[in-house]
């Protein structure tokens, strides 16, 4: 603890904090953050006084403070250490019985030390350090104070790290200015400039960092002046900063440099107030010393003052899975355009599976999922599988027209990863084959809380709609799906589908011709067309959509019976049997192929026949 010389009215909380900032923005006052190592610890790397302790330990183990001490002499006297080996080596042994941190004065000297005499060890190992580390809490409010557009737009930071940049492409669309060398510094004073700005005074880890004490006795190139004329503009935040440094620090206590409303020094209220030095600073600036828990615990605070509705939980989680599931569709539709792939969405109402080769599933399939019993080597394999794998597993099993084992596979893949709407929404098709509509409409309902742009699935679960009756609903649907896909073909035919069963039959003939219009091989809108060119009657026209619709995917064994009805409206009753036929032996458990046979089979005086056709409608009907 040191001893406090400060006025006690300096001393302010949190609350006064963020009533000052609050109001100031008010006033169009500016505000910019001085960070130092203290911000970065709660996103995993150590602060300044913690890695001091670490390097003298170190050293202390080997090569022994005995030689370290003959070195640090030697470079004393050539004014290469700011202080005496003997007064640091007493602040360690305080440290080691105290437990307190060492003073951070001392940082640039031990580093000197801990990484003499080659000091590219010392960059290599702050690499390491910060390689992999995320922005923890506190950089999410930032992030938003540095964009919300009042010109809260700089950070100055002593900092190498890259958390306030991560921060900024995390959770918002602005591109920051990240000023690494000093040789940019007038960037940072530019007022012209609205974008983010984080000016790094000792640089950036990868633009060799000044980590010595002869690079951090002062600030480098323009960083002065450009320096001095951010501070008349703005009201400096110092959170996480101890002053150990000769630069930065030295260029603060300059009588010429004003502050024009003071500034703010948050400090750990369980560490005490900073050291007098710092005390004398802030009283000498008509600043204050605010009392915090901390980097996270000071932006939180100011979070909920200011962007209450962005920062809890589920406002930050929904944001971040509609950001991630953007990109993944983004992605997955580039790849396809570039290998050739067929590049469209997913949708319910599929007209069968792809092209591709199964034959390497069907294999895998076969092995792993098809057996009553899975061996030890193949469940390890199952287990190393990514969220992506099972989905890619499910998307296959789709195909296949196996739907309780999409739905397995989706399944695991939201297990793994639960925040992808586009796994919901595969989920919800599978659903949606299995007739299990309201369960289909749940999991859009999921994937469009995830990501509310996300078209695919309005259409899956505007198909849902219509299957239930739920018309009006289903329209709403496919109108936003079309609204955010404007060449959307599943959309318009769904749509056309729903205006057919409302009977609002214009419309449906619009949307179906717009489907075919932007997809010819689209053979579920040459079907339903043709539904409605019978209905209405154009015999001859919903003839040759459906034999379209056959050229194009013979397999589906629907387009057949409505052929076979179609002849039957002609009177030409073997071609329809021909037809209804062809239909049931491509799904014998359809009834209604059946029953349209038994039909025909008593226009042409086989009474046996359609009665056993009538009766095999009857039992799929009542299974």
């Amino acid at each position: 603890m040191h001893a406090q010389v400060i006025d006690e009215y300096r001393l302010i909380s949190i609350k006064q904090l963020v009533k000052a900032v609050r109001e100031g923005k008010d006033n169009s006052e500016r505000f910019c953050f001085i960070i130092g190592a203290g911000a970065s610890v709660s996103s995993g790397i150590p602060a300044g006084v913690t890695l001091e302790c670490d390097w003298m330990r170190e050293m202390e183990e080997w090569p022994g403070l005995g030689e370290i001490r003959g070195i640090a002499e030697r470079l004393r006297e050539r004014k290469r250490l700011e202080h005496d080996f003997e007064e640091i080596e007493a602040a360690w042994e305080e440290t080691k019985k105290s437990g307190e941190p060492l003073p951070s004065k001392y940082y640039f000297d031990i580093y000197k030390l801990r990484f003499f005499p080659n000091h590219r060890n010392g960059y290599y190992y702050l690499e390491k350090v910060m390689a992999d580390k995320k922005p923890g809490f506190g950089y999410h409010p930032l992030a938003l104070m540095l964009t919300e557009g009042s010109g809260n737009n700089l950070v100055i930071t002593t900092n190498f790290d890259s958390l306030v940049e991560d921060a900024l492409f995390l959770y918002t669309d602005s591109k920051p200015l990240v000023i690494n060398h000093e040789l940019l510094a007038d960037y940072a004073g530019d007022s012209n400039i609205k974008r983010p700005i984080i000016a790094k005074v000792h640089r950036g880890i990868f633009f060799d960092p000044l980590n010595q004490p002869e690079d951090t006795n002062e600030l480098k190139g323009r960083w002065r002046d450009v320096l001095v004329s951010v501070f008349q503009s703005y009201t400096p935040i110092v959170i996480g900063y101890g002053g150990g440094d000769n630069s930065l620090m030295n260029l603060l206590e300059e009588d010429n440099v004003r502050m024009k409303n003071g500034l703010y020094w948050c400090y750990m209220e369980k560490y005490g107030l900073p050291d007098q030095k710092i005390q004398k600073l802030v009283q000498e600036k008509k600043g204050y010393f605010v009392r915090t828990a901390g980097f996270d615990a000071t932006m939180l605070a100011l979070g909920n003052a200011l962007f209450p509705e962005k920062i809890g939980i589920h406002e930050a989680e929904e944001y971040l899975n509609n950001r991630t599931s953007m990109h993944i569709t983004n992605y997955e539709k580039e790849y396809k355009r570039l290998t050739g792939g067929e590049g469209e969405d997913h949708a319910a109402n599929s007209d069968g599976p792809s092209n591709e080769s199964e034959d390497e599933f069907r294999k895998d399939i076969e092995k792993i999922t098809e057996r009553g019993t899975v061996s030890e080597q193949e469940r390890q394999k199952m287990d190393q599988m990514t969220a992506w794998d099972y989905w890619r597993r499910g998307m296959r099993h789709y195909e296949l027209e196996q739907y309780e084992k999409a739905v397995e596979s989706f399944s695991c893949a939201i297990e793994k990863q639960a925040n992808v709407a586009q796994f919901y929404s595969e989920r919800g098709i599978s659903y949606y084959a299995l007739r299990q509509y309201e369960k289909s409409i749940a999991e859009n309902d999921r994937a469009i809380e995830l990501n509310p742009e996300f078209e695919v699935a309005y259409n899956n679960r505007g198909y849902a709609y219509a299957k239930m009756g739920e018309y009006r609903k289903a329209i709403a649907d496919f109108n936003k799906a079309i609204a955010l896909k404007r060449e959307y073909d599943t959309a318009y035919h769904g749509r056309g589908y729903t205006y057919d069963r409302l009977g609002e039959w214009k419309e449906a003939l619009q949307d179906y011709n717009r489907a075919i219009d932007i997809n010819p091989k689209y053979a579920a809108a040459y079907r339903d067309r043709a539904r409605l060119y019978a209905r209405l009657s154009y015999t001859y026209d919903a003839m040759e959509d459906l034999n379209s619709a056959i050229a194009l995917y013979p397999e589906n064994a629907a387009s057949y019976t409505d052929r076979g009805s179609v002849y039957m409206t002609l009177g030409n009753y073997k071609h329809a049997i021909a037809d209804f036929n062809k239909a049931v032996a491509l799904k014998p458990g359809a009834p209604k192929p059946y029953e349209e046979r038994a039909k025909a089979y008593r226009l042409l005086g086989d009474e046996e026949a359609a009665k056993a056709d009538e009766a095999r409608a009857q039992s799929l009907r009542e299974a």
